[in-house]
């Protein structure tokens, strides 16, 4: 029973030190990022255009630029580089071009 207990302490301890089941391993789709930062203005379906927001579903720009107005920001639209990690723009990115036609 007591090399049960070891094994299976020793079992969960490495889990812990692999970052299997930390709470900052949690990955977040680019779709909810998308929804939590940017569906106020684009809209759920990217075509809102709320406060001066462009219409995403008839973007043209490239993954680099997208990328570069995410990180930046551009006329009313506020950067994100500074709580998004690099990660999470291109995660956005790729949910951005769902949105278009």
């Amino acid at each position: 029973m007591v090399l049960r207990i070891i094994a299976i302490t020793a079992g969960f301890a490495l889990l812990l030190s692999c970052g299997g089941i930390t709470e900052s391993n949690k990955t977040i789709s680019g779709a909810e990022l998308y929804q939590s930062n940017c569906a106020s203005c684009h809209g759920g379906d990217g075509k809102l255009q709320a406060a001066g927001a462009k219409d995403l579903s008839i973007s043209m720009m490239s993954d680099d630029e997208c990328s570069l107005i995410i990180r930046n920001g551009r006329g009313g639209m506020r950067a994100f580089g500074n709580e998004l990690s690099e990660a999470e723009i291109k995660a956005v990115v790729e949910h951005v071009k769902t949105l278009r036609k």
